[in-house]
């Protein structure tokens, strides 16, 4: 017989004794997290100090030169890095430094890790994978040569079979589905492009009706590859998201939320894009909306709104409710920037304090990625640093780049700072 409290679910000794239990299972969880994670976890959180403080962008903003630069660089984390570099420093030159450093350091960390942390850190290469077999394939596409490309590529990125799709033997004449079968089917991102290209025969038959498919052109234009971008991204995104969320526990509260940001704000980029092109048939609609990654905050309801705009009136309506109000905003300054620009031209529109949608997009990742180091014991965290990582590297690119133009005051203002002291 059940002692007579266990009979009510409402009972304090229940609600006890489901407390304990709770905790009892959440202390088991932290205890092997920090037997097979808590050393990288460790890593990450000590490397966390060497992002460059307030005082690190005041002393690029009095850099007069990129050898000034140099030497307020070699007073950080990032130390002698520059060292055997000659003069002249180029800024292309610091930032292909600042992402090897990063290389080195996210494969040091990923070298101490077990499973499933070992395939989170493959999950975040894969994303720099596309990056640079699309680069390749658009410098086949303008007949650039290997070496011509070696600068550009991500070093987070490279692959075991990056060689054969940099040797002058790779063709993309012959169309998404000869480059995926002949260089890419063995690679990390292969199962990325097979579903890429199956959706692309799909539709393609779809529209040709009884035309065999051998009879349709294979050369490929910058539109196909920025289409095949961004279906790569979204393939990753949706996958990436799916392991996460089977992880469980804090890394799916922590990364599901990331990636949901992440896939909403993919979503906003597109459609606001797109009101620059021609939607006026069916398949370019469709083309479009196939890029809106399967979750996030705006999914489905929001997704089904965006689908159908086509101007920004459209777009405000599809926005307008409570829910989406961050987005509303987001779009506000956008239009602002935009609108500045057609009147005045980009650099007017930076120089009044606008910002592009990427650069907004950029912000608020910022203080998501930072948010994630908030929690302990996920895998959270190693996604953010690398994240972080990336907007430091574009913030010493823009550094670089001011520097050069004689704009060095607007270093400070316009960099986003990471781990800025919050007011």
């Amino acid at each position: 017989l059940k002692p007579f409290w266990l009979k009510s679910s409402s009972h304090p000794l229940v609600l006890i004794c489901s407390l304990v239990r709770r905790r009892r299972i959440l202390g088991m969880e932290l205890s092997g997290f920090n037997v097979n994670h808590g050393f990288c976890e460790a890593l990450l959180r000590g490397l966390r100090c060497g992002f460059l403080s307030v005082e690190d962008y005041r002393r690029l903003g009095t850099s007069d030169t990129l050898e000034d630069m140099r030497s307020a660089l070699e007073e950080t984390d990032y130390g002698t890095f520059l060292q055997d570099e000659p003069a002249p420093l180029l800024v292309s030159t610091i930032a292909r430094k600042c992402y090897e450093k990063l290389a080195d350091e996210f494969r040091y960390v990923k070298a101490q890790t077990v499973e499933p942390l070992t395939t989170f850190m493959d999950f975040i290469a894969r994303e720099k994978m596309i990056d640079n077999v699309c680069m390749i394939i658009q410098g086949a596409l303008n007949n650039k040569k290997p070496v011509d490309m070696l600068e550009k590529i991500h070093p987070l990125g490279v692959f075991e079979n990056m060689k054969t799709i940099m040797s002058e033997n790779f063709d993309v004449q012959g169309g998404f589905d000869d480059v995926y079968r002949i260089f890419l089917v063995d690679t990390p991102i292969g199962p990325y492009f097979e579903e890429y290209v199956k959706k692309k025969d799909d539709r393609r038959e779809g529209s040709l009706g009884n035309v065999e498919t051998s009879q349709v052109g294979g050369v490929l234009t910058k539109q196909d590859l920025e289409l095949m971008k961004a279906s790569l991204k979204k393939a990753w995104l949706e996958d990436f998201h799916g392991f996460c969320m089977g992880l469980g526990g804090t890394t799916a509260e922590v990364m599901g939320h990331i990636l949901s940001m992440d896939a909403d704000f993919r979503v906003m980029l597109v459609a606001i894009n797109s009101l620059n092109t021609n939607l006026s048939t069916e398949q370019q609609r469709e083309e479009r909306n196939s890029l809106y990654p399967n979750f996030g905050y705006l999914y489905p309801e929001g997704h089904k709104q965006l689908r159908t705009v086509w101007n920004e009136t459209t777009i405000r309506a599809a926005l307008d409710a409570p829910n989406y109000a961050k987005y509303m905003q987001l779009f506000d300054q956008v239009k602002q920037f935009y609108d500045a620009e057609r009147s005045e031209g980009s650099a007017r529109a930076g120089g009044a304090g606008l910002q592009s949608i990427e650069d907004l997009i950029y912000a608020d990742c910022v203080e998501n990625y930072e948010m994630a180091f908030e929690q302990q014991y996920h895998f959270g965290v190693f996604y953010a640093w690398v994240k972080l990582r990336e907007q430091e590297i574009r913030n010493i690119r823009w550094a670089g780049d001011m520097i050069i133009l004689n704009k060095k005051d607007e270093i400070d203002t316009t960099v986003v700072k990471i781990f800025k002291p919050r007011s």
